[in-house]
C-alpha cells in the first residue's frame, strides 16, 4: 500500500471502482482516483460523464476548457469541475503536469458543488496545497487495497476534501464583505446550538441583520432555508444516538431539540426513509459485528 505523496512520482496510478446501488444513494463516492507523471504527457481529454472531478496539479501546467470558457491551471492549483457539462483538460506540452485527481458523486454531491460555485471559477488556488495533496493521497491509498470499509472511509475522505475548498477558499474570497462574514457567523452560532430552541426573529436580532436578508442570503450561500438545516443537524445527531447509545427514542427526541417524539418520527422516516427502531437495529447490528 502506498504510504505517502513520494511513492506516487514513479508511475502513474488509476483506480476505478463500481460501487453499490445503495452508496450511489446514500453517500459520497469514488468513481475514479489516480495519479498522473510529468512523465506521461495526457492528450487532451474532452467527455461527458455522470460525476464531478477534482484535479490538483502537483506540478507543471495546464489548460481547462470548461463552459466555452479557458483556464490556465499551474503548480498547486486545483480544477473542479461537474463532468456532465462540456470540458477539456490538457497538460502543457514544454512543462507536462504531474496531477492526482478524484473522480465521485453521490446524492450530497450536486450540493457541495453548487456551494463551491457560488465563486464562478473552476480554477482556484488553494489556501492550502499540502492538505489538498494529503486528502488525495489518502484516498488513493484507501483504495488501493480495499476493505469492507473502503466505500464509508471514501465517503469521508470526499466530505473532508469539499469541507476544506469550500470553507478555506470560499471565506477567504469572501473576507471583504462584512454582511457574508456574519452569514458564516450564523451557521457557526446553528452549529453550537442547534438542539435550542432558535427562531429566525432572535436570530437576526442575535446578529444585527434583518430577517429577510438572513434567510435570503442564507438559502443563497448554503441552499437550503436556516429551519432545514437545523432540521438537517439534528437529524444527523439523532442518527448517531441511535446507533452508539441505548437512549430511548423519547429521550433522543428531547435531546436533539424536538420535544415532541411523534413529529420527531416523522422528520426521521421522511429523511431517512426508515424508521428510527429500523434504523437503530441496521445500523447497531453493523457497529457489534465491526468491533
Amino acid at each position: 500500500m502506498h504510504n505517502s505523496l513520494d511513492n506516487f512520482s514513479q508511475k502513474d496510478i488509476k483506480i476505478t471502482n463500481i460501487v453499490s446501488k445503495e452508496t450511489e444513494k446514500s453517500v459520497l463516492y469514488v468513481h475514479e482516483v489516480g495519479y498522473l507523471t510529468s512523465k506521461s504527457v495526457s492528450p487532451t481529454k474532452r467527455f461527458q460523464t455522470d460525476s464531478f472531478l477534482f484535479l490538483y496539479v502537483v506540478n507543471g501546467k495546464g489548460v481547462v476548457e470548461y463552459d466555452g470558457s479557458v483556464y490556465k491551471a499551474d503548480s498547486e492549483q486545483c480544477i473542479f469541475l461537474d463532468c456532465r457539462r462540456p470540458h477539456s483538460y490538457q497538460s502543457d506540452s514544454k512543462e507536462p503536469w504531474e496531477v492526482m485527481w478524484v473522480k465521485f458523486n453521490g446524492t450530497p454531491a450536486q450540493y457541495y458543488y453548487s456551494l463551491f460555485t457560488r465563486e464562478k471559477c473552476c480554477v482556484f488556488i488553494p489556501n492550502n496545497p499540502q492538505n489538498i495533496k494529503i486528502i488525495i493521497s489518502q484516498i488513493i491509498n484507501n483504495n488501493d487495497r480495499k476493505s469492507k470499509y473502503t466505500e464509508i472511509i471514501n465517503a469521508k475522505l470526499i466530505t473532508d476534501l469539499m469541507t476544506s475548498i469550500i470553507t478555506e477558499y470560499c471565506i477567504y474570497k469572501d473576507c471583504s464583505g462584512k454582511s457574508k462574514n456574519k452569514i458564516f457567523s450564523v451557521i457557526d452560532y446553528l452549529d453550537k446550538h442547534f438542539t435550542e430552541s432558535i427562531n429566525l426573529d432572535d436570530l437576526a436580532e442575535r446578529f444585527y441583520i434583518s430577517k429577510f436578508y438572513l434567510t435570503r442570503e442564507f438559502k443563497k450561500e448554503f441552499g437550503i432555508t436556516i429551519i432545514q438545516y437545523i432540521l438537517n443537524k439534528r437529524i444527523e445527531y439523532a442518527k448517531e444516538l441511535l446507533t452508539f447509545t441505548d437512549k430511548t427514542i423519547e429521550e433522543i427526541s428531547e435531546i436533539c431539540g424536538f420535544h415532541d417524539q411523534s413529529y420527531f418520527s416523522k422528520q426521521f422516516k421522511k429523511s431517512e426513509n426508515i424508521t428510527c427502531l429500523s434504523y437503530r437495529k441496521k445500523y447497531s447490528n453493523s457497529k457489534n459485528q465491526a468491533s
